[in-house]
């Protein structure tokens, strides 16, 4: 009995093998015709382009057919592996290689087939204007195309068919970029001097638009038309109702207009936002469309504009409306209900999320952006007054003289002497610039405002007012450095601009502690560490164009045939010529400095540079080995001309020997130049006259050997100056 079974069972597997290799066979057979259809199907379309009636359907459900068979085939050799593995393994693996051959043939004409399907329902679905279907059937068809995994790249036919992909490709976008700028419309940015309109027409209802929208999206092009799109509404419509006076309206036609009434005017912050309220209003009610994830068109158009309206709206309009005074500030409670309205309806409608309130700095930190504006408004209106010209000037006049109560003061019987007169802690009688009073006022409008402030904007103001004076000292000399090198009355005023501010530093602070909030009274208020510096910047200021005067009237005299005194018999034209300009140059320093400068400084300023001259003249001549008696007759005569008017530079003319340290030196040379030798014995007078008290031994020694010839009587002379 167990034989028999044996044998039942052994015939059973051999004609189940023998079925298996027939039906493959057979298989093998259809899948060969099969292929040769696809083939020449493929042939007909691709290559030869020829129009004859296709018979695809009819391929493709014999596909399907063949599909079925093998799937079954496959699952009786596995079935049949499994209970033969141990006699009929290489059989069976055989007949399994010989049908996985067959279904590799079999995929490639299923690909070519699927590929036919998606070029003829592109062409379908785009004369059907069922864009979104058209893009998916482009993306799959591409997939298929470059699936790393297919076979199908090493097909001939291959570059024919991604060929024709790519024209599929241009002409979708070609159509659907055509219909987006007949649908999307742009009219007249005409720009007619003051005045223009510009207008944007959405042609179509939403539901004829929104399938465009997405078909383009499928195929990732819609971010291209979007940023051109959304470029137009930033440079044509934002920037205008931020920056320009216009008017905003929105036709029966869908048509949204924007006229232009004034493009230098600003308009005002309650327009701007109405209108920006308009132009979201009109693009929600036209592209809200969902594209893909939940995600809405409005939603895609913010990263193009976001960033760009945030910043213009924020510099060219919010900005403008920050309060410039604590009053306003407690006004502006309205702005901000305006401003979170605007932002409310941007999240209402999509645009932008909760947290992408782009203006919520603006509406939580007012009073900083607030002390911000005002500090930063300050420095340039202090800017703006230090770049105004020095000369545009006014007179300072001294305050009232203190008064004190005694010349003595009496204390436990001791008396006590008063040793500061009226004049103390007074600034003489000046010319200023109009600039300097200016920055000055500023700095005590700043201190009012800090008076009335929180703490916090306290402490800025302060410091802000601070920064003004260091901006003084420092920007003057570098913007009017060209006028401050060559004009001595710029110089001059800049110089008093200096002691006036400072002057005034000394007690600024102090006039405003008790006024200013509690806690800044417990700081260490000062200004006073900056009346050293502007003093030092207005001194050297000053005392370099003190020099550059100085070195004018030098370099005159180095040209004035002084510097070839003892070599010739006579001096030259040029001599007096050069002493008379030396004059001119000090009476011009008196006519530009006597009115501006106080008195004190004029003097000294002018007396230093007079005594630079008169100390050049004396050595020039008391160096000289021989001056013939001619030239020491035409040198007193040129010297006296400068004693006469010299003297006439100063208000009063018998200050020369208080300011000029070397004038009774110079006046004591000519004397010399013109005297005889009793005349110098006697104003010698054994080393106690006048002559003696002005030069030494040595150099009157050397005066006589100059204008003298070598004689007894001299020699007596020299000998007896000691």
């Amino acid at each position: 009995m167990t034989s028999f079974l044996t044998d039942v069972l052994i015939t059973a597997e051999q004609v189940e093998k023998l079925n298996l290799q027939d039906k493959i066979a057979q298989i093998q057979e259809e899948i060969v015709k099969l292929k040769y259809d696809v083939k020449d199907f493929m042939d007909v379309n691709y290559i030869e382009f020829s129009s004859k009636l296709t018979k695809n359907q009819r391929l493709v459900s014999k596909a399907e057919l063949l599909t079925q068979e093998m799937n079954d085939l496959q699952k009786r050799i596995d079935d049949q592996i499994k209970i033969e593995l141990s006699g009929s393994t290489k059989e069976l693996q055989n007949l399994s290689l010989a049908l996985k051959e067959s279904n590799l043939c079999f995929l490639l004409s299923k690909q070519l087939l699927s590929l036919d399907e998606y070029i003829k329902s592109i062409k379908q679905y785009q004369e059907e204007q069922r864009y979104v279907d058209a893009a998916k059937s482009l993306c799959a068809m591409q997939v298929l195309l470059e699936n790393p995994e297919n076979n199908i790249q090493d097909l001939e036919i291959y570059n024919v068919i991604k060929e024709e992909y790519k024209n599929l490709h241009d002409s979708f976008l070609s159509h659907a970029s055509l219909l987006w700028h007949e649908r999307i419309c742009w009219t007249d940015v005409d720009d007619n001097k003051d005045e223009a309109i510009v207008t944007l027409h959405i042609k179509d209802k939403l539901e004829n638009i929104e399938d465009l929208i997405r078909g383009l999206h499928y195929v990732n092009k819609l971010s291209d038309h979007l940023d051109k799109f959304l470029d137009s509404v930033m440079n044509h419509i934002i920037r205008a109702i931020i920056n320009e006076e216009c008017l905003v309206f929105v036709s029966k036609e869908n048509v949204f207009t924007i006229k232009y009434i004034d493009r230098k005017k600003q308009p005002n912050y309650k327009s701007v936002l109405h209108n920006l309220k308009l132009l979201f209003r009109y693009l929600h009610e036209h592209f809200n469309i969902v594209i893909d994830n939940n995600e809405s068109l409005l939603m895609k158009m913010q990263p193009y504009i976001l960033d760009k309206l945030a910043e213009s709206l924020t510099t060219n309009c919010i900005a403008r409306t920050i309060p410039t005074s604590t009053a306003e500030l407690k006004n502006f409670e309205p702005v901000i209900e305006e401003i979170n309205d605007f932002q409310s309806y941007l999240v209402e409608i999509g645009f932008i999320k909760e947290t992408q309130l782009f203006l919520k700095e603006y509406t939580d930190n007012i009073d900083t952006i607030f002390i911000d504006k005002i500090c930063q408004d300050l420095m340039v209106k202090a800017k703006t007054i230090i770049r105004k010209d020095l000369h545009d000037s006014i007179k300072h006049i001294s305050e009232t003289p203190l008064k004190f109560p005694s010349n003595e003061l009496e204390n436990e019987d001791v008396p006590i002497h008063r040793y500061l007169n009226e004049s103390s802690f007074q600034l003489s009688t000046c010319q200023i610039s109009k600039s300097a009073k200016e920055i000055l006022d500023l700095a005590r409008s700043i201190l009012d405002e800090a008076c009335d402030s929180l703490d916090a904007s306290a402490v800025r103001l302060f410091y802000t007012c601070r920064n003004i004076f260091e901006m003084y000292a420092g920007l003057v000399p570098e913007h009017h450095r060209k006028f401050l090198e060559t004009i001595p009355q710029q110089v001059a005023l800049f110089h008093n601009n200096c002691m006036y501010l400072a002057h005034h530093l000394l007690t600024l602070a102090h006039e405003y502690r008790d006024k200013l909030p509690g806690s800044l009274q417990q700081l260490n208020l000062t200004f006073a560490d900056q009346t050293l510096i502007l003093r030092n910047v207005g001194s050297e200021c000053f005392l370099e164009h003190m020099r550059y005067q100085r070195n004018i009237i030098i370099d005159i005299l180095k040209e004035s045939g002084l510097a070839v005194l003892g070599q010739v018999s006579e001096l030259p034209s040029s001599t007096e010529r050069a002493l008379r300009q030396c004059i001119r140059q000090l009476e011009l320093l008196k006519t530009v400095w006597l009115d501006v400068l106080p008195i004190n400084v004029y003097c000294t300023a002018v007396g230093c540079i007079t005594n630079s001259m008169v100390e050049d003249l004396i050595i020039r001549v008391t160096s000289v080995e021989d001056i013939p008696a001619d030239v020491a007759s035409d040198l007193v005569i040129m010297f006296n001309m400068v004693a006469t008017r010299a003297p006439m530079i100063f208000p009063e003319s018998d200050e020369m020997s208080q300011y000029v340290r070397k004038w009774t030196k110079f006046v004591e040379l000519i004397k010399v130049l013109g005297a005889s030798l009793k005349e110098i014995e006697i104003r010698w007078a054994n080393g106690k006259g006048p002559l003696a008290k002005e030069f030494t031994a040595i150099q009157v020694k050397q005066l006589i050997r100059a204008l003298f010839q070598n004689t007894e009587r001299r020699s007596v002379l020299l000998a007896s100056i000691k």
